[in-house]
């Protein structure tokens, strides 16, 4: 008696119809390639989706260079060399200094889109050449920026 018969022959030399003779599976150079791809479209989602997000949950702030507060007989002004932070331009919306608000029609200019010279008239502070006062500015969104400013005599360039 002969085992198998007709089929058993063929499938053993590999020829029968019915069947493929050699089941290939992937080689680790395809696998490679295809991790690869993936690797590349990932990273590129990913990066679309950090530019296009990040800058609108990163709050924009304002950073105080400089302070000084120039005294002339007809008061005091409050110079400010201010750098916005971030890509936004930023609305100052109250300077307080030694405790006291000065209102926002005193502060010229109110919206800040780069390195700016912000001018402060000072009109209810009594100051001293000498002395150094703390402030600082309060954005529209919250942020606020400190600053120290040291009093001086006013009276234009190279005044005493």
């Amino acid at each position: 008696m002969q085992f198998g018969g007709y089929t058993t022959k063929y499938i053993r030399r590999g020829v029968h119809p019915l069947m493929p003779t050699k089941l290939k599976g992937m080689t680790s150079l395809e696998i490679a390639i295809i991790v690869a791809i993936v690797l590349v479209i990932a990273i590129a989602v990913g990066w679309y989706l950090y530019t296009t997000f990040a800058a609108a949950g990163q709050q924009a702030s304002l950073t105080v260079v400089s302070a000084k507060i120039t005294t002339t007989e007809d008061g005091a002004t409050l110079t400010l060399e201010v750098v916005p932070q971030g890509g936004a331009s930023v609305q100052i919306k109250a300077v307080e200094i030694a405790g006291t608000q000065v209102d926002t029609s005193k502060i010229t200019p109110t919206l800040i889109s780069g390195p700016t010279t912000v001018i402060v008239t000072l009109d209810d502070i009594n100051v001293a050449v000498g002395q150094v006062l703390t402030g600082r500015v309060v954005l529209s969104n919250g942020a606020v920026a400190p600053f120290s400013a040291s009093v001086v005599a006013g009276g234009g360039e190279g005044a005493p």
